[in-house]
């Protein structure tokens, strides 16, 4: 059961504040990428957060920063109900700053944690008001926040990822998935890489990643092909060839599933961006 507290965009549509509440148990039904950051703190509850190819237990007062474009989910822990703001920015928000390979699971120092959650709550506060200048104080205080986060960051080694033991495994198998994805990569050919048994990998893929095997690879393999859409002017063909589908028309088919728009239109738009 879903309790949503509210969900708020500025003027322009750049920025989204999303914050609810959920009792019970729930893991994200639909991969999930998309063209802005992320920027995500857990109120309460425990929660696994996979990260293309990590995979993190956030608990209270844990921020997590995605990149654009990255591949992330979250997923059900054996803890129920959880409460959480999610916001979303574009580029321009930090537009010179640096924010490229900063994405993974931020836990503030002891003397910062106060600081960073009164920075959600005024955040949060803003959103739902009317006052004047509500987009210029909203934008503020997200750059303060982001800005806190980031020396945080710098200051303390990365989060580690979930150590088990399973966990590393099924994280050096999404790694190998993200460096040959122009191969086959067939299950049973995989799990024999790793010397585990089909059956195994499939269920543990899903259960630490929230994704079926077959599901991730082409979710990676379409997200490469969104980068080479973006990125150059190859055509179709080759895109399809580069992320390593043989039919062209497979790669339609499988790129309109998986983003809602074929190739060609999300080359279109991605370029009126720019424009």
């Amino acid at each position: 059961m879903e309790v949503t507290m509210g969900m708020y965009y500025n003027s322009t549509g750049t920025i989204l504040v999303d914050h609810y509440k959920r009792k019970g148990f729930y893991t994200m039904q639909e991969h999930h990428a998309h063209d802005d950051y992320e920027l995500y703190y857990l109120f309460t509850g425990e929660r696994n957060f996979f990260i293309r190819d990590r995979c993190y237990r956030v608990k209270r007062g844990f921020f997590v920063f995605v990149e654009k474009n990255e591949l992330h989910k979250t997923i059900d822990t054996e803890v129920p109900n959880h409460e959480r703001l999610v916001i979303n920015f574009g580029s321009a928000l930090l537009a010179d700053f640096p924010l490229h390979g900063r994405s993974g699971a931020i836990l503030l120092p002891p003397q910062e944690q106060f600081k960073g959650e009164s920075l959600v709550r005024e955040i949060i506060a803003e959103a739902q008001g009317h006052a004047e200048g509500r987009d210029v104080m909203l934008e503020s205080l997200i750059k303060q926040l982001l800005l806190l986060l980031f020396r945080a960051q710098k200051e303390q080694p990365e989060l580690e990822a979930e150590a088990s033991t399973v966990h590393k495994t099924i994280s050096e198998v999404a790694a190998y998935v993200g460096t040959h994805y122009r191969d086959p990569l067939r299950l049973n050919e995989v799990a024999s890489q790793f010397f585990i048994s089909p059956y195994y990998l499939s269920r543990k893929f899903k259960e630490c990643t929230g994704f079926g095997f077959s599901e991730y690879v082409q979710l990676v393999r379409i997200r490469e092909a969104q980068r080479l859409l973006r990125e150059t002017d190859l055509k179709m063909i080759e895109v399809a060839e580069q992320i390593g589908i043989e039919a062209v028309a497979n790669f339609y088919k499988l790129f309109k599933a998986t983003t809602g728009c074929s190739p060609l239109q999300y080359r279109k738009r991605q370029q009126a961006r720019k424009n």
